[in-house]
């Protein structure tokens, strides 16, 4: 392999690194407040807080995306077809501004303004808002040493989304299952980690589930306590079924494991579901 390549594989290697530090830093850059936004019949408004955790002024541009979920809680983009439909949520839903540029630790609302056609039909219209934070260009540095080849800049665009969900009638048939609890070991860094592999499957209706899952453990003879807990669980329309993963604090041994699917934001105050699995049986 000659010296070249070698330099050209060596700074492929450190641009994708750089990538993923840069996203890795970018979870806590920007905190957005809900985190889910869902128009019922009558809703008509809402608002969006965007606060800017960062010790530098950013932009965001805000835009739409279309997705879809998978079994695991993934997103896949899906290209817009037709962008005349009035039933999609980019012209059901109009939101300003359209970019914001918010200082250090400041924030800034972002306000939205749904306008359903008449008509209609049944059923939950989903998108997704992204908060696309753009990269800082500032002035090329000088070049005051001769080199050899030539060099990469990487500016970095790094997005954030919510979904945004408008629903036509309500879904009084919606009911959802924890089913098939399995205690594994988990993979990662470091010390090997107890996960609990649960399904959540759709049983009637056709809305999104959305929650929290905790996960109690009661040993033999011993006090309940929380061992595990996954926030932002959704089962959405497109989904029958959802593989879920929950770290846990513990290697739960005998005894019983309680799991309770709790409802949150539109949601709140709703169990979706809750079963009692005992250990080792």
């Amino acid at each position: 392999m000659n010296q070249e390549r070698v330099r050209c594989l060596f700074t492929t290697f450190l641009l994708i690194a750089g990538l993923l530090m840069s996203v890795r830093e970018a979870r806590a850059d920007l905190t957005i407040t809900p985190v889910r936004v869902v128009f019922q019949d009558r809703d008509r408004s809402a608002t969006i807080e965007l606060i800017n955790v960062t010790n530098r002024t950013n932009t965001y541009r805000m835009s739409w995306l279309l997705m879809k979920a998978d079994n695991r809680g993934r997103y896949t983009l899906v290209p817009a077809t037709n962008d005349q439909d009035p039933s999609s949520v980019a012209n059901m839903v109009i939101f300003t501004p359209r970019q914001v540029t918010i200082e250090p630790h400041g924030y800034q609302i972002i306000r939205l303004s749904a306008r359903r056609p008449a008509g209609l039909p049944f059923g939950e219209y989903r998108a997704h808002l992204a908060m696309t934070r753009l990269a800082n260009q500032g002035p090329p540095k000088p070049d005051i040493s001769p080199k050899k080849g030539k060099e990469l800049a990487l500016n970095v665009n790094l997005s954030f989304s919510i979904p945004v969900i408008v629903r036509s009638g309500e879904d009084n048939d919606l009911k959802v299952a924890l089913d098939s609890p399995q205690l594994a070991m988990g993979g990662g860094k470091g010390a090997p980690t107890v996960v609990l592999n649960i399904d959540l499957n759709r049983v009637a209706g056709k809305f999104s589930s959305y929650g929290i899952i905790n996960v109690f453990w009661q040993p033999p003879d011993g006090q309940e306590k929380q061992i595990g807990a996954m926030g932002n669980v959704a089962l959405y329309p497109e989904l029958k079924q959802r593989h879920i993963s929950i770290p846990l604090t513990e290697n739960p041994t005998g005894g019983k494991i309680r799991v309770a699917y709790m409802g949150k934001y539109e949601s709140e105050g709703r169990t979706w579901d809750e079963k009692i699995f005992p250990i080792g049986k």
